[in-house]
């Protein structure tokens, strides 16, 4: 199909370790905690991590209510459980010839996030990019200690699209400067650019709640509701089956 000739051609170019809910009995968190005292300490990390960002998920939402004009406590009964994941990225390094020989290459292909937003956290590495609003990619550079949020596509839904979601992509790694040429570190090997990292934190409603558009986004002059109701669950699962 065109879909898999277009993933032959250009296959994203990293690998990823996902973790989720670590109360969810049927499909289990696959943690490296017996190996040795690192891996026990890994699973520590990452568990106090995804809590972290599931209490952020419910105050970017209280924000966004009150943004809103609803009640700031309307979007909490959607975020209790925590059905969200945490994805570690590593995008490792690349040839230079890569991109030179293939214009198509990229590290991870044009898409939309799935939820209500996400949480990214990137190295210094760059590559990051979203439209411009006049057409063409503009470089997100990284801003240490920065957390970056993307809208989803079910907030987009949830929000009867008054929320865009956000298209992004990552890509060869911007031109340096002069001034950044000048400092060249000892992992600035000339043909090939060295491995990024990344973390994202999906979020997304509880997955037993019923998603529809929000009060204030579809009345009157508004012009109604663009989308029928839908599953959380049922929803993210969709999604996940057109792509995999």
């Amino acid at each position: 199909s065109e879909v898999e000739a277009q993933r032959d051609s250009n296959p994203d170019l990293k690998e990823s370790i996902e973790i989720g809910r670590d109360d969810e009995k049927e499909h289990p968190n696959r943690w490296p905690d017996k190996f040795d005292p690192e891996g026990q300490k890994f699973k520590e990390v990452m568990q106090d991590f995804f809590l972290q960002c599931k209490e952020m998920h419910r105050l970017l939402m209280s924000a966004l209510a009150l943004g809103m004009g609803l009640p700031e406590t309307h979007f909490d009964e959607f975020v209790v459980q925590g059905d969200n994941t945490l994805r570690l990225l590593h995008y490792p390094p690349v040839k230079k010839s890569t991109f030179e020989k293939n214009k198509g290459q990229v590290r991870a292909g044009a898409h939309t996030d799935y939820g209500s937003v996400t949480f990214l956290f990137q190295d210094g590495r760059g590559g990051l990019q979203v439209p411009g609003p006049g057409g063409g990619w503009l470089d997100v550079k990284p801003i240490e200690g920065t957390c970056i949020v993307n809208a989803g596509d079910l907030l987009a839904r949830w929000s009867n699209d008054l929320i865009k979601s956000t298209m992004h992509r990552v890509v060869e790694p911007p031109s340096k400067t002069e001034e950044e040429e000048k400092i060249v570190g000892e992992d600035d090997a000339e043909d090939e650019y060295p491995a990024r990292y990344s973390i994202a934190y999906f979020c997304n409603p509880d997955f037993n709640k019923w998603i529809e558009a929000l009060p204030g986004t579809w009345e009157k002059e508004k012009g109604g509701k663009r989308y029928e109701g839908v599953n959380s669950g049922d929803y993210l699962q969709q999604k996940l089956g057109l792509t995999y």
